[in-house]
């Protein structure tokens, strides 16, 4: 009898040789899918059409792929997601704005293209102070209602599946906050002014987070196999500040969300964090991180044989499958080939579940998808 999707995965973060990679498909953070690609993958399947929840609306819809459809894959992870408060709650203004619980001003250009927050509530304010953190409307992170059902939901995957369970913590990401509240170059440039704003809501904003995260975990700690939160610290060159900044304005608050996390779940710690974080992976590595997602194989410094040379021993990767270029772009056999490419620089001796780099877009051939998910699991069985 064959190990179980649980198992395995399990083993692959514990940096043992499994029977294939480990597969994600919108399990953990930014692994699902556009709705227009979607339901062209669905139509190239031959299962029926599907109106599936998304997150946002519009063609651009953050999809989790159906049940049927991840079987049809044989995906090993399945995602929940743990929703801080009313934070999220949109009102629209109009067709293509709306505002949130936080007062953040989101716009699209039309029906095919993703909200992008485009002012906060402090981004017009010239001297922020810690009086103006206190002003914002802060979600009540224990509040019971951001784990009502979580327990029964997973304790309902546990019985009857054998999947490996991913806890996804919304908006915990303490840099993507400021940047979302403060505007996102107005931040960075707090992180260096000194005037004591950019340390008072990181300090509010990580104590909510930590409170958000002790409040799940002490309810499905003991449930899950993952525990997956998000904080972009890189864009495409280089991380967005220095090392040196990042230790000293930003990685205390990610060791004591790490911290937290680790006190109350034996889960690993996945984080989300996009783009050329290669200079911060030994801090994360100190936060209390186990996992990396994406690995942004084209950002500067992110070759990911020299990531599993370097890093190998302290992090499993997540992700990896190139939606930049060879998705979008490649035929289905280039997608395979770097399938075989990714599972070759990461897959051996354990450590890599396979997934797109970010969910995956309407760019993207359905042809390329079934693709890569069907070579992952014909080249990692073969590695036996």
């Amino acid at each position: 009898m064959g190990i179980t999707h649980r198992e395995r995965v399990r083993m692959a973060l514990n940096h043992e040789e499994t029977d294939r990679v480990p597969l994600d498909f919108g399990g953990s953070h930014e692994t699902g899918i556009q709705a227009d690609v979607y339901d062209g993958l669905l139509e190239l399947l031959g299962f029926e059409p599907e109106t599936p929840e998304g997150r946002d609306g519009g063609t651009e819809a953050t999809i989790i792929p159906s049940e049927k459809v991840l079987r049809h894959f044989d995906i090993d992870v399945r995602g929940v997601e743990a929703k801080l408060g009313t934070a999220d709650a949109r009102r629209m203004v109009d067709e293509h704005t709306a505002t949130d619980g936080w007062g953040v001003t989101w716009r699209r250009a039309d029906a095919a293209s993703p909200y992008i927050n485009i002012k906060g509530p402090l981004q017009e304010l010239d001297d922020p102070t810690a009086t103006d953190v206190e002003s914002l409307p802060w979600p009540v992170a224990d509040d019971p209602q951001n784990i009502a059902g979580l327990r029964e939901q997973l304790e309902k995957l546990r019985a009857e599946t054998d999947y490996a369970l991913v806890i996804k913590l919304r908006n915990v990401g303490v840099l993507y906050l400021g940047q979302r509240l403060r505007g996102f170059a107005e931040f960075l440039t707090d992180l260096l002014s000194g005037t004591g704003f950019a340390e008072a809501l990181l300090e509010r904003g990580t104590e909510m987070t930590c409170d958000f995260a002790r409040t799940v975990l002490t309810e499905v700690g003991d449930l899950v196999d993952g525990v997956s939160w998000a904080d972009d610290l890189g864009i495409q060159t280089q991380p967005m500040m220095s090392p040196a900044l990042y230790r000293s304005a930003l990685k205390p608050y990610h060791k004591r969300l790490g911290e937290t996390i680790h006190q109350h779940t034996d889960a690993k710690v996945i984080l989300h964090s996009c783009g050329a974080i290669r200079p911060l992976l030994g801090d994360l590595v100190d936060c209390g991180v186990n996992v990396i997602n994406p690995v942004q194989v084209n950002a500067a410094g992110m070759d990911p044989a020299e990531l599993k040379r370097d890093f190998g021993n302290d992090l499993s990767f997540w992700g990896g499958i190139d939606t930049q270029r060879v998705m979008p772009n490649g035929t289905p056999a280039e997608v395979a080939e770097e399938v075989r490419r990714r599972i070759g620089d990461l897959g051996k001796g354990g450590g890599y579940t396979l997934a797109a780099v970010h969910n995956i877009r309407a760019d993207v051939p359905p042809e390329n998808v079934i693709a890569m998910y069907e070579t992952a699991r014909e080249v990692s069985t073969a590695r036996t």
